[in-house]
């Protein structure tokens, strides 16, 4: 075959790797290393090259956290095995080319963009028919590749469109391979959302059922619109949480599936969407209510935080996660016009932190059964051997959130007088106990394979509990 097949030369990002290295790396830097991210943006007025160069000085690079086209290079092995010259030649950095080229270890060469010039396009074919003056073969993604095919003996197209293929038939380069990619749906989109997670956003209805302002039509049109607001910018937060976390999903069993983890939607368009979902939050939220929005502010100024840093703080992470639930609760109180109780929003926080501790167990308890030593659990800032302190802190905290809501109903829903039977409210006191024992016990086996709240969406006792409590509060105010 080596002396049938001209070398091939193969580009890396969309081709070899899924996705856009550049933009994943710049976009990683932005919430991991914001300053030098910010300061890598200045090298722009040096060309597009020295910016790339300067990303990735900002960046530390590691291969392993690249998503590779299996495709690809099942191929490419294919052809290395043969005896076929392989190249990789792509417009990232040096740098990235040098990482990808030792990790796989198949390639004769691998030449990359320095800070003087972008290995794109009519360089890249400059390079190629000078270092391949016998001809050479190019494996590619996009139109910018045309120029290339024109010269090239052969094409190896990776997911492109119908009229590139075309383009590339139409000048007569013979196609040894086309690969289509991965078809990107709405169900990929609705996923990098979690419109599941939208569930939430329901404890802005909490001030407005206990206070009995549901019979206010402007108060219920009020929360129904800030909980749009509220679940249209928590997606964005969700998404910029998948960015920042790429690196660390790729790595992860589960999380390894999202959307962006896996290449279905590229970091760059899921930047600019979430940057759009924000906005239009905001924006809803403000016309309901300004304090309203201001709280919404400041849910997302921590949730961004917590993307960027404070969820590998171990125990901070915890209290930051306890205190965004019960901000919801919060901005409901001021959308429906009837304040929270004091109790409610202690309750709110004692109860919350609980779940997310849940949560947070699980991870490190399936961390210790993968391994008999203390290590650190990927993307957070907890050991295998702290399982023992979360199950302890967790449930204490759980029961100290029902005896905190046997106060609220004590202290301050039967002295207002707004329940005619107050006594069936001690009803909801022993389902909520019973149903937080249960999501502690599904935690301790390792058994909870999401959050609490989207667990009870999908578990069946939980719904029956959840019916039962909402009969409760009806008898409570008959």
């Amino acid at each position: 075959m080596s002396s049938v097949l001209p070398p091939l030369a193969v580009d890396l990002d969309r081709t070899l790797i899924r996705t856009d290295s550049l933009v994943e790396g710049f976009l990683q830097g932005l919430f991991r290393h914001p300053r030098k991210a910010l300061h890598a943006l200045t090298a722009l007025r040096n060309g597009r090259a020295a910016f790339k160069r300067a990303v990735t000085s900002a960046v530390v690079l590691d291969a392993s956290h690249l998503l590779f086209n299996e495709e690809v290079l099942d191929y490419l092995r294919d052809q290395h095995r043969h005896g076929r010259e392989l190249h990789l030649v792509t417009a990232a950095d040096q740098s990235v080319a040098d990482l990808v080229a030792a990790k796989t270890g198949m390639f004769a060469s691998a030449v990359g963009s320095n800070p003087e010039v972008n290995l794109k396009g009519p360089h890249k074919l400059s390079f190629l028919e000078g270092r391949f003056p016998d001809g050479f073969s190019y494996a590619g993604d996009s139109t910018a590749d045309l120029v290339i095919w024109r010269k090239a003996r052969s094409a190896v197209l990776v997911g492109v469109g119908d009229s590139t293929r075309r383009a590339v038939a139409a000048m007569g380069c013979d196609i040894e391979l086309d690969l289509a990619t991965e078809h990107r749906g709405l169900h990929d989109w609705l996923r990098l959302m979690r419109v599941h997670q939208w569930s939430k956003n329901l404890l802005l209805f909490v001030p407005l059922v206990l206070g009995h302002a549901f019979l206010n039509l402007t108060a219920v049109v009020s929360v129904i619109v800030g909980f749009v607001a509220m679940s249209l910018a928590a997606s964005g937060t969700y998404i910029f949480n998948d960015i920042s976390d790429i690196a660390s999903d790729r790595l992860h069993p589960t999380k390894r599936s999202r959307p962006i983890a896996r290449g279905a939607i590229d970091a760059g368009p899921a930047f600019g969407v979430a940057v759009l979902l924000i906005g239009v939050g905001l924006a809803l939220m403000a016309a309901r209510s300004l304090p309203a929005a201001g709280l919404l502010v400041a849910y997302l100024a921590i949730s961004l935080s917590y993307s960027s840093f404070l969820k590998r703080l171990a125990i901070l992470d915890i209290f930051v996660l306890g205190g965004l639930y019960t901000l919801r609760i919060l901005i409901g109180g001021y959308l429906a016009g009837a304040a929270a109780s004091h109790w409610l929003v202690m309750f709110s926080f004692f109860f919350f932190f609980s779940l997310s501790l849940a949560k947070r167990h699980v991870e490190i308890a399936n961390a210790k059964r993968a391994t008999t030593e203390d290590v650190s659990v990927i993307g957070r800032g907890y050991r295998t051997s702290d399982a023992p302190l979360t199950l302890a802190l967790g449930v204490s905290t759980s029961l100290l959130s029902v005896l905190i809501f046997s106060l609220y109903i004590a202290n301050d829903m039967y002295p207002r007088g707004l329940y005619h039977h107050p006594q069936w409210l001690w009803g909801d006191v022993i389902l909520v106990m019973m149903w937080s024992s249960r999501i502690w016990l599904f935690s301790h086996r390792g058994e909870l394979d999401d959050d609490p709240v989207s667990f009870a969406l999908r578990d069946p006792p939980s719904l029956l509990m959840g019916l039962a409590a909402a009969v409760v509060l009806v008898l409570a105010a008959t």
